[in-house]
């Protein structure tokens, strides 16, 4: 099978979940024996790496890969201006394979890479099936502030436009499905598939750590990550006689000043983000909007309890059973849980623990879901084949 993946970024040349799962889709795609297309993109002002590189990284047969890059265009200053961009960038997509498009058997598209292939489909441009994926749809979650809700207003137009055109929809299941069937995608066109972890980050027990309990932090300084709230409960975190480890770019002055609180910065190096996680025991995500995030994967099949909000697809991955799941946006909820995690005892939080590793065994592993992600694109080019006959 031809298959066309566009994304906005790899791991680890971009950092984040969509780049991720971006890695892992097209890694194990080329494993399952499929001829890819991988487009992707560097920052602006980044090396695109070179199409050897990119194989060796993918693990890729030969013969079996062929890699464009491009850097992302460079931010402007107006309102609206990454919109603007990944409009420009989807239209390089479009034009880098303009006369190859009918030539796939699928083209699965991440984010707004197809916006620009999508238009030209609308105009009656023959092309493959063109599958959707958006992940979160964090401009259809709640927000925290005023600011931010006014740029979610801004990217849903092109957003409900791709998942309308599109042959088929991706989603995670939970509300994000309820979120695509509310734009008007008839339910037969929704293709409900978790995201997957690695065997190689799944652990068969949890690391045992002595000494304080340790809480762990992932992400990039966003609003919608919920450090705000996580700011709030200093007191919790200052007092309590435990760790606060925090990864990702956060900026000095959003930093705590205690000594419980250990700054990591960026990691993009996976051991040693699997060390720092391994020195852990809680996993802390105290989103306003997700999909379904990495990072709680990654946590889980590393053996962390885990504090999640209730949105996206978390509730498929966060229950009584391995953590505590809470409200977005409710401080209290937070206060409380981080003040639980603290109460109970050793036994206690090593079965959520072990319910964390055994919960991502069972359902959510990338070997697993890429045969079922292969299955769901099969069975579309078939039934499209067939009213086309």
């Amino acid at each position: 099978m031809r298959i066309a993946l566009l994304t906005d970024g790899i791991s680890p040349y971009v950092t984040g979940g969509m780049q991720r799962h971006s890695y892992h889709l097209a890694r194990h795609f080329l494993k399952l024996g499929v001829e890819l297309t991988l487009i992707h993109c560097v920052g602006h002002d980044d090396d695109i790496p070179d199409e050897a590189e990119v194989a060796s990284l993918l693990e890729a047969p030969d013969g079996m890969l062929r890699v464009l890059g491009f850097q992302f265009p460079k931010a402007g200053a107006l309102p609206g201006h990454y919109l603007r961009e990944s409009y420009r960038y989807s239209c390089q997509v479009y034009e880098s394979l303009q006369t190859e498009w009918r030539n796939f058997d699928f083209i699965y598209s991440k984010g707004y890479t197809a916006w620009c292939l999508l238009e030209h489909k609308q105009k009656g441009q023959h092309m493959a099936p063109v599958g959707v994926k958006f992940h979160g749809y964090e401009m259809f979650q709640k927000s925290g502030d005023i600011k931010v809700k006014l740029i979610q207003f801004m990217l849903r137009p092109p957003v409900v436009f791709m998942n309308r055109e599109a042959s088929v929809v991706f989603s995670y299941g939970g509300e994000i499905t309820s979120i695509i069937e509310k734009m008007g995608v008839e339910p037969e066109r929704i293709v409900n598939i978790p995201s997957g972890i690695d065997d190689e980050w799944i652990v068969q027990a949890p690391k045992q750590e002595n000494g304080k309990r340790r809480f762990l932090f992932i992400g990039r300084n966003e609003r919608r990550k919920g450090i705000d709230e996580l700011l709030r409960c200093r007191g919790i975190i200052s007092e309590s006689g435990s760790e606060f480890h925090w990864v990702g770019p956060i900026p000095e002055q959003k930093q705590l000043d205690s000594e419980s609180c250990i700054y990591h910065g960026e990691i993009r190096d996976s051991k040693k983000l699997r060390d720092i996680i391994d020195h852990c025991h809680v996993l802390v995500t105290p989103s306003h909007s997700e999909g379904m995030p990495n990072v709680i994967l990654e946590g889980m099949a590393r053996g962390l309890a885990v504090i999640a909000t209730r949105v996206g697809a978390v509730p498929a991955l966060v229950d009584e059973e391995n953590g505590y799941l809470i409200e977005p946006l409710k401080q209290s909820e937070l206060k409380s849980a981080l003040r639980e995690m603290n109460r109970i005892s050793e036994t206690e939080l090593t079965a959520m623990r072990e319910a964390s590793i055994a919960r991502v065994k069972e359902g959510f592993r990338w070997s697993a879901v890429a045969e079922e992600t292969l299955r769901a694109i099969e069975k579309t080019t078939h039934n499209i084949s067939k009213v086309r006959e």
